[in-house]
């Protein structure tokens, strides 16, 4: 990947949750959702980078550039419950 194509990927998306005005429950805030890599890649290149078989199996996928590890957005900020 290109230094501009790392530009604008990012894994972790955000957006906020339209409130009305008559609406009773408090606002949400924040929500949040994650992308996968392969959606970035447009196609599987040749010759990627490969897991060895134990590491791979660990970490779900075979090829270094797909994995994305799942990092709680709501735990970081204090606001799981």
């Amino acid at each position: 990947m290109s230094q501009k194509e790392r530009c604008h990927f990012t894994p972790m998306k955000t957006y906020d949750v339209y409130h009305g005005p008559f609406d009773p429950c408090p606002p949400i805030g924040h929500k949040y959702y994650s992308t996968p890599p392969h959606l970035y890649m447009g196609f599987q290149p040749r010759c990627l980078e490969q897991f060895p078989i134990r590491e791979a199996l660990f970490r779900g996928t075979l090829w270094k550039e797909l994995y994305d590890p799942y990092e709680n957005p709501y735990r970081k900020r204090g606001e799981l419950r």
